[in-house]
């Protein structure tokens, strides 16, 4: 009886992982997707980049550039997968699969981009700023000219973070077209 149960709930267990929808994978679900309603010719071109891509990321996966570069380089590879399919598609499929999938934007997906790279350039400003402040706490100074220092060191800091997050606006005002 055990085994019984047991082989019940394995099987309604694997059915049930099976019938999962995967929502995550759209690019290469697209062609199959009857919301879009694709033509023929539409599938053939999105099957053909589906196919061209997947080398692509391989070989950026393989890569040996430091990991934040590898996910830089394939996000910037799925925007331009993106927009290529947004060529593909017409007007009401491309409402459609906004309304589905959400924005098919290549702006929106650029400014992120122009945003996490700034916003690693503060990271690192920021450990830069908590290593130079710990070293002069350790120092060997009175403790007047350490309190200087680390002023002076604070100041620096704020300034340089201030200037590193207009250029961070300014960039993204850029990619998105509203300063040109």
């Amino acid at each position: 009886m055990r085994k019984a149960i047991f082989v019940f709930v394995a099987s309604a267990f694997v059915s049930f992982t099976y019938a999962q929808d995967a929502n995550f994978d759209v690019y290469k679900r697209i062609e199959s997707d009857k919301v879009l309603n694709l033509s023929a010719d539409q599938i053939a071109k999105i099957k053909k980049l589906n196919r061209e891509i997947g080398p692509k990321f391989r070989a950026i996966g393989k890569s040996n550039l430091p990991g934040y570069e590898k996910g830089r380089r394939k996000r910037e590879l799925a925007l331009e997968h993106k927009a290529a399919i947004r060529e593909i598609l017409n007007e009401g499929q491309i409402g459609r699969w906004e309304h589905r999938y959400g924005s098919m934007d290549y702006n929106d997906g650029m400014k992120n981009i122009v945003g996490e790279k700034y916003d690693a350039r503060l990271e690192q400003l920021e450990r830069k700023f908590e290593q130079e402040k710990e070293a002069i706490e350790d120092s060997n100074l009175p403790k007047d000219v350490k309190k200087d220092k680390i002023k002076a060191l604070k100041n620096e800091y704020k300034a340089e973070k201030e200037r590193l997050k207009h250029e961070r606006n300014v960039a993204k005002a850029h990619v998105t077209g509203e300063i040109r």
